[in-house]
């Protein structure tokens, strides 16, 4: 019975409750990728930026020839494959700056510079819009199961559910779940940053090779918290196996065996 062992049912709510905050937190911000850029031949560091960015707007500051600070977009062509975050204000502009760093062929101009970016076309890598997708997906998917193991415990915890899938058992999947999409999306993430944002961070400006991050890159905050999140359920799935371990320990519940009644008088109760 779901309600037998209460105290680890709503333990589960909690977690669960922490887990759903933790994602949302890691949705939200824009601190998955943190990097300090500076000019390829500037070894004293005279001129650097700082750049942060999470699944769909970054944030770059610095001093160049005058102090800057601007908001930056995730822009994708799916057609090609490829994602990066954009110094542009508007679609058709970051549209256009993609497709000029891909064919390397043109100069690209972000609005708060006072220079154009002169196209190095060696350094051309770019955010995998597969990946970024899926990252997505499976992050919606990690909070979806996440509330509803929020909410199946709530339920469990004041009734005994009949369908397994709404009882402890579901417990088991929606915390599995919730898990699982969660460790793909670190997998995924962090393969993609230590193949190719560890060397460059998909800036448009880093793409073109005007600035390079080579070695001054980490993956950030938000992205870390997606391991506080898989802790959380995996928390979740020890308590409701620590749950079901006690309640195997216990004696099972006396049955009353009533005699047969052979003189044919029948008991009411």
């Amino acid at each position: 019975m779901a309600t037998t062992r209460r105290r680890f049912i709503i333990a589960t709510f909690i977690v669960a409750c922490a887990a759903v905050a933790v994602i949302i937190t890691s949705f939200a911000t824009s601190l998955w990728v943190e990097a300090t850029l500076t000019k390829p031949n500037d070894a004293a560091f005279s001129t650097s930026l700082t750049i942060n960015y999470g699944l769909f707007v970054g944030h770059i500051d610095g001093k160049m020839l005058s102090s800057i600070s601007a908001e930056l977009t995730m822009s994708c062509l799916m057609s090609e494959n490829v994602c990066l975050m954009s110094c542009q204000t508007d679609d058709a502009t970051q549209e256009f700056e993609l497709i000029a760093l891909l064919s390397g062929i043109e100069s690209i101009h972000c609005p708060f510079l006072e220079e154009s970016t002169n196209i190095n076309s060696y350094d051309q890598k770019f955010i995998n819009a597969g990946i970024w997708v899926s990252t997505l997906l499976f992050l919606a998917l990690s909070l979806l199961a996440a509330v509803l193991a929020a909410v199946f415990a709530v339920i469990n915890s004041a009734m005994n559910p009949v369908e397994p899938i709404v009882g402890v058992f579901g417990l088991y999947v929606w915390n599995g779940i919730a898990a699982g999409c969660t460790l793909i999306v670190m997998i995924l993430w962090g393969a993609m940053f230590a193949i190719t944002l560890t060397d460059n961070v998909a800036y448009s400006q880093t793409i073109s090779g005007e600035y390079t991050s080579q070695g001054q890159a980490s993956l950030g905050v938000s992205y870390w918290l997606l391991l506080i999140s898989l802790l959380l359920h995996i928390v979740n799935l020890s308590l409701l196996g620590i749950r079901q371990y006690l309640l195997s320990r216990e004696p099972p519940t006396p049955t009353v065996k009533m005699d047969e009644n052979t003189d044919g008088i029948i008991f009411l109760y």
